[in-house]
């Protein structure tokens, strides 16, 4: 199934919605012998994670100095309430330790095998994170770069948890898993706006030189993540026209 397909038939299945009443739940797999990995930049609601099994590990988030870990103690909307307010906020990689720790529970449950997917190692230290854990791991570990972010590492992180179903992609082994995982996300790009470039331009995810020529004459920029990079895709006048182009 080409990646696009299965990205579409995903998302369905991601909003469908609460289930009818009386429709039945679907019977709950077995564990799977690969166990999936990913950090919380993937969008992935606890649920969504629950149901697939995948395991999350939280990036740091820092608010003036007063530190979180992604999606446990702090949400989405907390982070946006954090932003507006003013204060400033920055993000790490999560610590070598802790995708240890999820490699150890992945092994103690019974997987043969670990595939951690993350976001972009354009991006983040946290492919590299990874990296550094999968050399000590009590099992073997199979990390992905998905050159890829949000929904799109998202996308990546759950072709392989179906493809560790066996369901997909063919043989559920470590390797077929992460080249799943690698073809769905190298496949995404995704556009978006932002209020200020600021950010990005301090955490290095954007060049100066670009920042700066994305705001002359006070256009909106629209971005591009692709191919594991934050690029300057073109620049527009107001919000709406952004969003006729993204």
């Amino acid at each position: 199934m080409a990646p696009a397909a299965w990205a579409e038939r995903v998302a369905r299945r991601l909003w469908r919605g609460p289930r009818a009443g009386g429709e039945p739940e679907p019977a709950t797999p077995a564990p799977p012998r690969v166990v999936v990995v990913t950090d919380s930049t993937s969008c992935l609601t606890a649920a969504d994670a629950a149901e697939w099994g995948i395991d999350v590990v939280p990036l740091d988030v820092a608010a003036d100095g007063e530190r979180f870990r992604d999606g446990v103690d702090l949400t989405p909307a907390g982070l946006v309430a954090a932003l507006d307010a003013g204060r400033r906020v920055t993000t790490s990689q999560p610590p070598p330790a802790a995708f240890a720790a999820a490699y150890e529970a992945a092994a103690a449950r019974g997987a043969a095998e670990v595939v951690s997917v993350h976001l972009s190692g354009e991006l983040s230290g946290t492919v590299r994170a990874a990296g550094l854990a999968a050399q000590l791991a009590p099992l073997p570990v199979h990390v992905v770069d998905s050159r890829s972010a949000g929904l799109g590492l998202g996308f990546a992180a759950l072709a392989a948890a179906e493809a560790a179903r066996g369901t997909v992609w063919g043989p559920a082994d470590g390797a077929s898993v992460a080249g799943a995982a690698e073809q769905v996300g190298r496949s995404t790009a995704a556009w978006f706006v932002v209020d200020s470039l600021d950010h990005l331009r301090r955490g290095g995810r954007l060049s100066a030189a670009a920042a700066a020529f994305g705001t002359v004459l006070g256009l909106r920029p629209v971005l591009v993540l692709r191919d594991g990079r934050i690029e300057v895709a073109e620049r527009v006048r107001t919000r709406r026209a952004a969003a006729g182009r993204s």
